[in-house]
């Protein structure tokens, strides 16, 4: 009996029957292959996306105000907020336009 006969006889067989890739052979022995950060990651931020959304449906259904007190509010604060942002913005521009005026620097 030739063994090396045999033996290339059993590696065509096994050949044509499966898949020889590294990941079929790590099937075959019940693992599983190193999944990369983003296989992990992306899932976890779809759930959390999730989590965020139900959260806020949850906190606006459970308020303790009527939902047009709340929207009132709302629409307020966000008023509020752009409101200082463009006082910040302003001053913040005055005090580049001081500071160049100053050293003689123009700004483009």
């Amino acid at each position: 009996m030739d063994w090396k006969k045999v033996v290339n006889e059993v590696n065509k067989n096994v050949g044509d029957k499966y898949d020889t890739g590294v990941d079929s052979l790590l099937d075959r022995m019940g693992l599983e292959p190193k999944r990369s950060a983003m296989d992990v990651i992306f899932p976890m931020l779809g759930v959390f996306g999730a989590g965020i959304a139900v959260g806020a449906s949850l906190g606006v259904l459970f308020a303790p105000k009527p939902g047009d007190d709340l929207r009132h509010e709302l629409r307020e604060s966000i008023e509020d907020m752009r409101y200082k942002s463009k006082e910040k913005i302003s001053d913040a521009t005055e005090k580049v336009t001081e500071g160049n005026s100053r050293t003689g620097t123009t700004t483009t």
